[in-house]
């Protein structure tokens, strides 16, 4: 690791990087792939870091081409930017700041909560940085929508949340929760320690399968897989609506995470080398 005073542009990055890989004397020809978040000082396809390394490694290996990938686990949260959940998330998170941010209001809710034996005691907050809070925090509003909407009724303040009873908006915070729990599994599973690339891999893979599954199945009115959903007798009125969000998502996964077929034969080679090893020998009589 190494520590960075000032700016941090493209160039910044790269004079840093040089000069650590020539202080531990490492030969830029054995560099095979580099892991970014994506961001434009990183990637710029003129000044970015990625393209000055790429320079450099030509100068000494002109037929080694270095392969860039996105971190995944940053790729997999930034997906969910093209389900188009703003108008759910904005109305949850003013909920939510309504009950939590004044201390009267969250005082009178929780004893409120208590009174009425509700299954939770407390709203959860939605932070950008963790990455899991929105589907959580989606999940247990929905769950307490019964309590809130009482709640707020009781402050006179339902009038400020009339989509608590728009049965369209409703269906919307329904797939919302469902789907971003969804996200939520892919994500918890491509966190940890002792995590090979090739599983993290394959269970993106999965969930793109997942995908085109589930969007088939709402299309033809299957819910089974979006419980919360499936509350909803009219959900079905918004199938064709839902299909539709989950094929732009499939498309941008398949986008997002395109970067991982450079080495996927590398992935098979890791993951299963006994079966790898026996197709290249099949492979190389058949040509023969």
């Amino acid at each position: 690791m190494e520590s960075i005073k000032g700016t941090t542009r493209g160039e910044d990055l790269y004079d840093s990087l040089t000069g650590v890989i020539e202080r531990l004397k490492l030969p830029w020809c054995k560099l095979v792939n580099v892991t970014t978040d994506g961001s434009p000082n990183l990637t710029g396809k003129n000044i970015g870091l990625l393209k000055r390394i790429q320079d450099k490694v030509k100068e000494e290996n002109p037929e080694l081409d270095i392969i860039f990938v996105h971190c995944i686990i940053h790729q997999e949260v930034l997906c969910k930017s093209v389900l188009q959940l703003d108008h759910v998330v904005k109305v949850v998170v003013k909920l939510v700041n309504f009950i939590r941010a004044r201390g009267l209001n969250h005082r009178q809710f929780i004893q409120f909560l208590e009174e009425n034996d509700a299954d939770h005691q407390d709203l959860l907050y939605h932070s950008n940085v963790r990455w899991l809070s929105l589907g959580k925090a989606c999940q247990r509003v929905w769950e307490l929508k019964g309590e809130i909407s009482s709640f707020l009724e009781l402050m006179g303040k339902a009038g400020d949340f009339p989509e608590l009873s728009d049965t369209d908006w409703l269906c919307d915070f329904a797939f919302a929760v469902d789907i971003l729990a969804h996200m939520n599994v892919l994500n918890e599973k491509l966190q940890g320690k002792d995590q090979f690339v090739h599983d993290m891999h394959a269970n993106v893979k999965a969930f793109k399968t997942k995908l085109t599954l589930f969007s088939r199945q709402i299309s033809n009115n299957t819910i089974a897989h979006f419980p919360t959903l499936a509350t909803l007798k009219e959900a079905f009125q918004h199938a064709k609506k839902y299909s539709k969000s989950l094929d732009v998502l499939h498309r941008e996964c398949f986008r997002r995470f395109s970067d991982f077929e450079k080495i996927e034969k590398s992935l098979q080679l890791v993951s299963c080398p006994r079966h790898w090893t026996l197709k290249q020998r099949r492979r190389s009589c058949n040509w023969k």
